[in-house]
């Protein structure tokens, strides 16, 4: 029995069927992956079958929480969604903050199942006990931010938390996401497999509250930690700038990617910067749910060509690949391709490379103008960047290939075109240059998603010795494992500011009664990495996949701090492998899968 925390049961929605079941959520799981990520990894393992089609019906989406959403545990109102990916064929993960997480703990459910495929466009409604399978023809076709308005207008309820997807999940671009009042749950395609079911949004209120165990203690602990929080020298700075307060060391160290990461440096860096993005557009700070830090940017372009362009951001993730990584030096051309992204429901990440991808195709005359619809596709060009983002969500032209992302793009070019396609696993690089800082560059080649900056950046602790290969394993598996407890709690990354382990574990255990030992929870991580792993390796991944772009590895860079430098993938590869307790070909050994308590999972 929970004592705090969860509220032990979620919904199971067979959208094929229009059926509603509530599962009761075993304490024994829960004990064993937490929530989340973690939770997600093992019912991915356990209900999926080998070899199915993303986008078909037999595919499903897991929408979860954890033990601390809805309590006023900092850094913790996130969600995560789960799928196999369309864009990769791997394990694929993302989150998002906001509100909806503790909206649907209110509510009381841990989690949400999504089944099958609706043979119209629907809506799910949640409303406490109330669960509802709602007619969405009317809001198909819509953007993402007139959804949520649309259904709030319906229900007569301003205050109901709604995610969506916008026209591109609709249409199955392979990396497509999912928005919640202008946060993206990215990467991997989640909005094009529930685009493929006919859903187009899951509205959620709740009434109802969330025991904690010990309340008292808990109490103690949020006054610390605010404290804390407080006093950290680096949260002013996170406040005043969000995530933007790094692209001036990243382009300081030659880590930010400049023209689909050919290069080191970027003249026109000054127009991107955090001074420049806060002087220029931010008009207030955000923050999500119980948060301290209010990271988000509220951005609004008051005059020229994109003027009354609202959005939360540009993150920095976004200003690197939509920005430099285009030839971009304008953030308000980089605010309005990020807000079409959000309002057509697209990863930016994956926009921002397969864009570049294709201007340095056409640079390089892969590319004619017969093949771009006519358009000259230079870096550094506005308009073309504006069009694509367009074009892609609408699949026309080029756009429609561009929309099943850099890898397959690559492949139907063929030959010289696939070297400088800058994706592992088939998911495009985030916005760290790897040859600037290798340790990310074995961070891509190992996560289960394929390249992800967010499985484990290692960004900081590389930034005194960013270009050697000695000693990275060690760090890349130790952040690895920090994000497998961060995403199955579910904490921000941020709570890095005033939090560290041992005081998110103390929430844990103040909020459902549970402790472990320092042991318990590393063994715990290395289970939940192990179960992805697996995964990824009954759809046919293993050590071939482990890699990255030919440019990482056998193309000097040519200029900025990292001059000559390229990623030493196979001096780190075999020391990870042994680390993870995996063997030389990188799969978990017999011994590895029991000692971890995955014994039910050694032959699937």
């Amino acid at each position: 029995m929970f004592q705090g925390g969860y509220k032990g049961r979620y919904l199971r929605i067979d959208l094929s069927q229009g059926k509603v079941k509530v599962d009761k959520l075993d304490e024994e799981i829960a004990r064993k992956y937490w929530g989340g990520r973690g939770w997600g990894g093992y019912l991915l393992l356990k209900e999926l079958g080998s070899g199915i089609d993303p986008l078909s019906p037999e595919n499903k989406v897991f929408f979860l929480t954890g033990p601390l959403q809805g309590t006023l545990t900092p850094y913790s109102p996130r969600f995560v969604v789960l799928t196999k990916s369309p864009l990769t064929g791997t394990f694929t993960r993302a989150v998002s903050g906001g509100q909806w997480a503790p909206e649907l703990k209110f509510a009381g459910y841990d989690g949400i199942v999504i089944e099958g495929r609706s043979q119209k466009p629907v809506y799910i409604l949640i409303d406490d006990e109330k669960v509802e399978i709602r007619d969405a023809v009317h809001l198909w076709g819509m953007a993402t931010g007139q959804t949520e308005r649309l259904i709030k207008e319906e229900l007569k309820d301003k205050t109901i938390r709604v995610i969506s997807i916008g026209p591109a999940g609709e249409r199955k671009v392979r990396f497509a996401n999912v928005i919640h009042e202008s946060r993206a749950a990215a990467r991997g395609g989640t909005g094009a497999v529930i685009g493929s079911k006919n859903l187009k949004a899951i509205a959620v209120r709740g009434t109802g509250n969330i025991e904690i165990a010990d309340i008292s203690r808990f109490k103690d602990l949020l006054v610390k930690a605010y404290d804390s929080i407080k006093k950290d020298p680096a949260s002013p700075s996170r406040i005043k700038y969000g995530t933007t307060s790094t692209v001036a060391v990243a382009h300081e160290l030659g880590v930010i990617p400049v023209k689909n990461f050919s290069r080191g440096v970027f003249e026109g860096i000054e127009g991107l910067m955090a001074e420049t993005m806060r002087d220029k557009i931010v008009t207030h700070d955000e923050s999500c749910f119980a948060c301290a830090l209010p990271c988000g940017k509220l951005s609004l372009i008051k005059e020229g060509p994109y003027a009354g362009t609202v959005l939360q951001g540009p993150q920095y993730e976004t200003i690197g690949l939509l920005g430099s990584n285009c030839g971009i030096p304008d953030i308000e051309v980089v605010a309005r391709a990020n807000y079409l992204c959000n309002e057509y429901g697209m990863d930016t990440i994956s926009t921002g490379n397969v864009i570049a991808y294709a201007m340095e195709a056409f640079h390089k005359g892969i590319l004619t103008k017969q093949d771009t619809d006519g358009m000259e596709m230079r870096f550094g060009d506005a308009g073309v960047l504006l069009s694509f983002v367009d074009r892609i969500a609408k699949r026309e032209g080029l756009g429609n290939k561009l929309a099943e992302g850099v890898n397959a793009f690559s492949q139907e070019l063929g030959g010289e075109a696939e070297k400088f396609a800058m994706h592992s696993k088939g998911q495009e690089l985030a916005s760290f240059e790897p040859r600037s800082v290798v340790g990310m560059g074995l961070l891509y080649a190992t996560a289960s998603t394929g390249a992800n900056h967010s499985f484990g950046p290692t960004f900081r602790e590389e930034m005194k010795n960013p270009l050697t290969g000695r000693g990275k394993a060690k760090i890349v598996v130790e952040n690895q494992n920090s994000y497998c407890l961060m995403d199955s709690l579910i904490y921000c990354s941020f709570s890095r500011y005033g939090l560290n382990h041992h005081s998110r574990m103390q929430f844990l255990s103040a909020v459902t009664g549970w402790d472990y030992s320092p042991e318990e929870i590393e063994h715990q991580n290395h289970r939940i990495y192990t179960a992805e792993r697996l995964f990824n390796l009954r759809e046919g991944f293993g050590k071939k996949d482990d890699t990255l772009p030919f440019r990482s590895l056998f193309e000097p860079m040519p200029d900025g701090p990292s001059k000559g430098n390229v990623v030493p993938l196979e001096e780190m590869l075999p020391e990870y492998y042994a680390l993870r307790g995996w063997d030389r070909d990188g799969k978990p050994t017999k011994e590895r899968l029991e000692k971890l308590g995955l014994s039910e999972f050694i032959d699937c």
